[in-house]
């Protein structure tokens, strides 16, 4: 088992999604965030940085749920008329539980592309995933490459979800302004409670349950590579197979 801790919409990271398909996340993110830094008021990438730091301060990373840990279960709405319920996924095989903000942040939007390019390797894998938001959404699937749906996004109204993993902070007002910069819906023309979010996190959890693989990181422009959800789920499959074979 194992853990890492570390309103104008954003339109700064075009050229990273163009370069997605042949760079890394962890490249991709780095360079979403040079350019949004570039292209920022000083003042607002100022404030940023700080926001980051506060967050780190708080402690809240190592008090969240970790490996080794059961996940809370939670039932969120998929579609009209359907739920998804994360103990029946559970009943199937191993699941990735990913937390992020919305797709007015392009990093959680980099994040989602290259959840969607491994979520063929993942299902081979024998394990299911699925995505969490406070966003509402009026589409409760990613897209893959070819257009079609891939793996659920489902929306956490409140992130009362997210609060059972303990990874719910409230944007303090004084950087409320860099929030919106980077694309945070305003509350007060959405006419939402707001300034509640998830800190980004993603667990890998075995079929009991059981968290295997926590990774979550104050710094928002940080995620955790898909080839690393890749080598838990194989190490996972591997550590199945003698045990369907002593039965």
């Amino acid at each position: 088992m194992s853990q890492v801790s570390r309103n104008e919409k954003c339109t700064t990271c075009s050229a990273s999604l163009v370069r997605s398909r042949s760079m890394s996340l962890k490249a991709q993110l780095e360079a979403c965030r040079r350019e949004y830094e570039a292209n920022a008021e000083p003042h607002v990438v100022a404030a940023a940085r700080r926001s980051i730091q506060a967050l780190a301060e708080t402690g809240l990373t190592a008090k969240a749920v970790k490996a080794g840990e059961t996940a809370p279960l939670f039932r969120l709405q998929c579609g009209p008329d359907s739920f998804i319920n994360l103990s029946d996924l559970l009943n199937r095989g191993p699941v990735v539980v990913s937390f992020f903000w919305g797709d007015w942040c392009p990093f959680c939007v980099l994040e989602l592309k290259a959840l969607a390019a491994a979520y063929p390797e993942i299902e081979r894998l024998g394990a299911t995933l699925v995505a969490l938001s406070p966003q509402a959404r009026d589409d409760s699937s990613s897209r893959g490459r070819d257009g079609k749906p891939s793996f659920p996004i489902l929306s956490d109204p409140g992130c009362k979800v997210a609060s059972r993993y303990r990874i719910t902070f409230a944007v303090p007002e004084r950087y409320r302004a860099a929030y919106l910069a980077l694309g945070y819906p305003n509350p007060a023309k959405t006419g939402s409670k707001g300034w509640i979010l998830p800190i980004p996190a993603t667990y890998v959890l075995d079929s009991t349950g059981v968290v295997v693989l926590s990774y979550l990181d104050a710094d928002y422009t940080t995620r955790l590579e898909p080839t690393e959800i890749i080598v838990a789920l194989t190490h996972l499959r591997a550590a199945s197979i003698p045990a369907r074979n002593n039965r």
